[in-house]
This record gives structure tokens, C-alpha cells and sequence, in this order.
């Protein structure tokens, strides 16, 4: 039993060595599960057509939005909640009038195109007389 888990021991050694030569990381389970995950979300937001800068840049821009808000609140001496304010009917309202016209005109794009390949398609086809 005891040469098996020296070996076992200096496999363990041996393999967490070279993962670190190789990843140029540090050796533990929290780095082995984070670019096993990281892999994984990459292939996932490539295969949904997840676009993560458009995403970030986005969190960037509610952030220095949610800056000035604040900073018109205390100007103002208003103190400005934004967990109550993004809870009111009126937002949701707001909220969904934005996504039934992004849907629509989503729709409209998409109606373009398919009236495009269908012209386009009657030019190419010759005509049988």
C-alpha cells in the first residue's frame, strides 16, 4: 500500500506542476474550476450568440448613469433609492414599451430582408416562355 500512495502523491505533484508550466496559474481547485467554467461560458455565449463586451460596455454605462442620477439626487438633497424606483409600474410600463418596439422593429428588419430575397430571387430565376 505504501508505494501506491507515493505514487499517487508524486503523480499528484507531478501533474501540478506542469498544469502550472502550462497555464502559467496557480495550482488549486479554485483555478482548475474557474478555467474549466470560463471555457465552458465562452462556448456557451459563442453558441447563443452572446456578445459579453456588448454586455459589459452596457453594465458600464448603467453605472455612470446610476453615477449621475445620484449626483442630481445630492445636488438636489433628494435622497434617491433606485431599489424603490425600478420597482413602480411606471418603470415596467416604460420598460416594456422599449421592448415591444425593439421587437418591432426587429420584425420590420426582418421583413426587409425576406422582401430582399424574394425580389432578388424572381431577378435571378429566367422566365419560360
Amino acid at each position: 500500500m505504501e508505494p501506491v500512495t507515493y505514487l499517487a502523491g508524486l503523480s499528484t505533484i507531478m501533474i501540478g506542476y506542469l498544469w502550472f508550466l502550462y497555464h502559467n496559474r496557480e495550482v488549486s481547485y479554485r483555478s482548475a474550476l474557474n478555467l474549466t467554467v470560463s471555457k465552458r461560458q465562452n462556448t456557451l455565449y459563442e453558441q447563443k450568440g452572446f456578445d459579453l463586451s456588448k454586455w459589459e460596455a452596457l453594465i458600464e454605462e448603467a453605472n455612470t448613469l446610476r453615477r449621475e442620477i445620484k449626483m442630481v439626487a445630492d445636488e438636489y438633497d433628494v435622497e434617491w433609492d433606485e431599489k424603490k424606483d425600478g420597482a413602480t409600474e411606471e418603470v415596467h410600463n416604460a420598460l416594456r414599451k422599449e421592448r415591444q418596439k425593439a421587437r418591432r422593429r426587429q420584425e420590420d428588419d426582418d421583413d426587409d430582408d425576406d422582401d430582399d430575397d424574394k425580389s432578388s430571387s424572381k431577378k435571378d430565376k429566367p422566365k419560360d416562355d
